[in-house]
């Protein structure tokens, strides 16, 4: 009788921290799976970067019915726009891979601006 009542608490907590140990390494593993996960897709993200820094473009242009107007483009990149009856127009068809124009087109709201 006076055994048990050392023998269950000492089990009961050797059982507790196997619990929390076993929880713990779950975490871990987790946690290094999507580490990994999100190292694959920056990996393939920087591979797409890549091949869309190879492409020569050839055309710019504003879908105007859904440019807000808001000239943004205009002043990210005043080589390539301006505005014109409250709506960005392109004004220039040169040096389509700077930097300038990258900025304008991935700050358009309305995703307005098309580089093909």
């Amino acid at each position: 009788m006076k055994y048990q009542k050392i023998i269950f608490p000492t089990i009961l907590v050797s059982s507790s921290f196997l619990v929390f140990l076993s929880i713990k390494s779950q975490i871990s593993k987790t946690s290094n799976q999507s580490f990994k996960f999100n190292n694959q897709n920056s990996s393939s993200l920087n591979q797409q970067d890549e091949i869309n820094s190879n492409l020569i473009y050839q055309k710019l242009s504003v879908i105007s019915n859904r440019c807000r107007g808001c000239g943004k483009c205009v002043h990210l990149d005043p080589q390539h726009f301006e505005m014109s009856n409250q709506t960005a127009v392109v004004t220039s068809s040169n040096n389509l891979n700077s930097s300038n124009l990258a900025m304008a087109i991935n700050n358009c709201p309305a995703q307005a601006i098309v580089l093909e």
